[in-house]
């Protein structure tokens, strides 16, 4: 153990462009035709209805979920997000205040930032805790930190997926663009019958002394990259702190430590 809050890391998931999953990011290889997120656990109506932030955090979802072998159904759910479904939300203004014509209400739906985590309870058929958060650069820390109060509190596992799809260009200045990143963690307590991958805690003010990932620009800018470093370390086995902020936020850092280490 690493602490009093010491939580489980059970399941791993990812989603960014050459990389369809943790598994595929693990082996350190691109696939440069990697098809779109599918966003299957969705079910076929929601699948259609979703954006590429929201079959991307399905995706990862889906993943991490099925290592762990949690039920979808039962698992406390914590989505975070710097801009949600920026693009959709973009596009519905534009047509209300420049071309004046009708917004679809099907599409407000998901342009709302809580979205994707309510398509993807929906898919789950979940009957668990769902919410949605947002803390720019510190999301992923601040999503941690929500998760493991549940994982104490409810003895029960909590699914953390934080992404980001591309920022549209009006939101960001010129440079600071970023790719899609969609990540996801399943946490449990630590007596939790379930694999264990690495034990966590969230700590805040001290040094990071686990590189972050080798990621272009385009990714290392997106908001949500703290947890792709996360879910890097972890895959590594490697013992110590890793950045949840890559520099801009609070100084969040995940503490990891591994029994076989």
């Amino acid at each position: 153990m690493i602490g009093s809050n010491t939580v489980k890391v059970a399941g791993l998931g990812l989603f960014l462009p050459g990389f369809p999953s943790a598994a595929a990011w693990a082996t350190g290889e691109a696939d440069p035709e990697l098809p779109k997120p599918t966003g299957l656990i969705l079910g076929r109506i929601n699948k259609r209805r979703a954006g590429v932030l929201g079959r991307s955090v399905a995706d990862c979802a889906a993943e991490a979920l099925e290592q762990a072998g949690v039920a979808p159904s039962e698992v406390s759910i914590i989505v975070g997000s710097s801009i949600g479904e920026a693009s959709t939300m973009v596009g519905l203004l534009e047509q209300m205040w420049r071309a004046k014509t009708p917004m679809s209400p099907a599409a407000f739906t998901v342009s709302v930032h809580n979205a994707s985590s309510g398509l993807l309870s929906i898919g789950c058929e979940n009957q668990g805790y769902v919410t949605s958060l947002a803390a720019d650069e510190d999301t992923p820390g601040s999503a941690l930190l929500e998760a493991i109060g549940l994982v104490h509190q409810k003895e029960a596992p909590v699914l953390v997926v934080c992404a980001d799809e591309p920022a549209p260009e009006c939101l960001v200045n010129e440079g600071d663009a970023w790719g899609l990143v969609a990540s996801a963690v399943v946490l449990v307590p630590a007596d939790f019958d379930s694999p264990s991958l690495a034990e966590l805690d969230v700590v805040c003010g001290q040094p990071a002394t686990l590189a972050p990932a080798e990621v272009g620009s385009m990714t290392a800018n997106n908001p949500q990259a703290g947890l792709l470093d996360l879910v890097n370390s972890i895959l590594a086995k490697t013992s110590g702190l890793v950045r949840l902020d890559r520099g801009s936020g609070r100084g969040y850092c995940a503490k990891l430590a591994f029994r076989d280490a």
